[in-house]
């Protein structure tokens, strides 16, 4: 599946994330359940003799009415998957979600507001003076089946992509690519490649822009089959360098791992 392909046929949790408050009214703590996600948005709830007919969804709601968890179920009581959520206290909007496999691994996490990675690739991509409100836009992070961050997908409230960054890994856990895109149309506007060398301990880290020019190409310095962290410090060599190497692309698959 292409990044292009794996957009176009983004879930439509979105609308979970935030309608999901409007379901409820507000009163004690309580379970519900639903058939499924989507009889869940659309507030058809199970009788309590229903629920073990089939798989099924057990939503928990606080003494306010705000969806805090939601658990997938197998008809034998079996767990699949759950998904956290947190609120902002100010105006009660989402902050924070967090969906985990039945084994408590993480499968993704979407961020409200100002996340790291999204602030670095909006000043990158428009400049530091466009700094937008942070509740308008969130970020969804994906990790595979390793625990490793495989991707960032920045998008706004209104569903329009802002950007998207895919990481890759070589057998040992350590990051070997790294690739921006900016917008629906996902053009890619950054890349870095990761080199170690392990004979001579050398480091490599290789930038290019969006048209494929390098824009620096730093060198570390270390002890041979010696791995150090990306931390660049006095043993860093800076150089501008014009070698053909080749582009770095994203990761098949990257974003759609895992179901929705």
């Amino acid at each position: 599946m292409s990044p292009a392909h794996w957009y176009r046929c983004s879930p439509i949790w979105i609308l979970v994330i935030l309608l999901a408050p409007l379901f409820a009214q507000q009163g004690a703590v309580r379970t519900e359940y639903y058939r499924s996600e989507e009889t869940f948005r659309q507030g058809i709830k199970l009788f309590l003799f229903e629920v073990h007919e089939d798989s099924y969804v057990k939503v928990v709601l606080d003494e306010l009415g705000f969806v805090r968890l939601i658990s997938w179920y197998t008809r034998e009581d079996s767990l699949i998957k759950t998904r956290s959520y947190e609120y902002w206290e100010d105006d009660a909007s989402i902050k924070r979600l967090l969906e985990l496999t039945a084994d408590s691994l993480i499968i993704r996490e979407v961020l409200f507001g100002d996340e790291p990675k999204s602030r670095e690739f909006i000043e990158y991509v428009y400049g530091v003076e466009f700094v937008p409100d942070f509740r308008n836009r969130f970020t969804e992070i994906r990790v595979d089946s390793s625990q490793q961050t495989a991707s960032f997908k920045i998008m706004s409230t209104q569903g329009e992509l802002i950007g998207a960054v895919f990481m890759d890994y070589d057998s040992l856990g350590f990051l070997t690519n790294e690739t921006w895109f900016q917008g629906e149309d996902l053009r890619r506007v950054r890349e870095f490649r990761y080199i170690f060398h392990r004979d001579s301990g050398e480091q490599e880290v290789i930038e290019r822009g969006q048209d494929g020019q390098v824009v620096s190409h730093v060198r570390i310095k270390t002890a041979p089959h010696q791995r150090a962290g990306w931390s660049l410090g006095d043993e860093v060599e800076a150089v501008l360098d014009t070698t053909d190497i080749g582009p770095v692309v994203a990761p098949v698959d990257s974003l759609s791992g895992g179901k929705p």
